[in-house]
């Protein structure tokens, strides 16, 4: 992003609650000040806002400071998103300052954006379920959503996928990875040596929030407008009851 849309004082505070890992991270304009990742196990009520009053303190700025956030909304840990999702609100409506909701899967998708596979991140959502969504060359080929036993396999077959490159990230990478292999998939690969690309990094939340900035700029202009609300992408029981039916 071109550093003239945004001012010389323009901090962009991000973070993630909405999966095991807790990341926050400002940026000053368009570069990382500062990040802090915490490996919590979904301990959020407890480590979060001291997490995040401490990568305050540490760059020297007070909450005033903040001009933009930005927030994961989902799909994930439903207590985890709707920690980060309230607080988020709360803060952008006492500050009166723009606020960003970013999927969870876009934004651990975000740093592999670049590869020529097909990226598929995913999150464990127990019970043989993931939450998933299916991206090529930046492109959104599957919106995210919630996938129950095959369904994932059979929407993969449908667009034909069977032997492409598939590159699979996320905790619900091992259940995706078993589900393709036993269909047939034989293209399959995760990360090798990067274990942190399997986990939200708050950069990457405040990166996409910068990319819609970037196509809209008179946003910041336009302050506090309305809270983001989750999305958890949840299938309910009416629907999983009407599968069951259908099989």
């Amino acid at each position: 992003m071109e550093n003239q849309l945004l001012s010389n004082d323009f901090y962009l505070l991000a973070f993630d609650t909405s999966g095991k890992s807790l990341s926050i991270a400002i940026l000053k304009q368009d570069q990382l000040l500062a990040e802090k990742f915490l490996n919590i196990n979904n301990q959020h009520s407890v480590n979060f806002l001291p997490a995040l009053k401490g990568l305050l303190e540490e760059t020297n700025l007070s909450f005033n400071d903040i001009s933009a956030l930005a927030v994961s909304i989902g799909p994930g840990s439903f207590t985890g998103i709707r920690i980060g999702v309230s607080t988020a609100n709360t803060m952008a409506f006492d500050l009166n300052i723009p606020i960003f909701g970013i999927s969870s899967l876009k934004a651990l998708a975000e740093p592999l954006l670049s590869t020529d596979k097909y990226l598929l991140p995913a999150f464990d959502a127990r019970g043989g379920r993931v939450y998933a969504t299916l991206l090529k060359d930046g492109e959104i080929m599957i919106d995210d959503r919630q996938f129950v036993d095959n369904d994932l396999v059979q929407l993969l077959n449908e667009k034909k996928l069977q032997n492409k490159k598939i590159l699979t990230i996320g905790d619900g990478r091992e259940t995706v990875n078993k589900l393709l292999g036993s269909a047939g998939f034989s293209n399959i690969s995760q990360i090798q040596n990067n274990d942190h690309l399997n986990y939200i990094s708050a950069e990457s939340i405040a990166r996409l929030a910068l990319k819609q900035i970037q196509t809209e700029p008179d946003i910041l202009m336009k302050k506090f407008q309305n809270p983001i609300v989750p999305e958890y992408c949840a299938i309910t029981q009416a629907e999983r009851n009407l599968k069951k039916n259908k099989n």
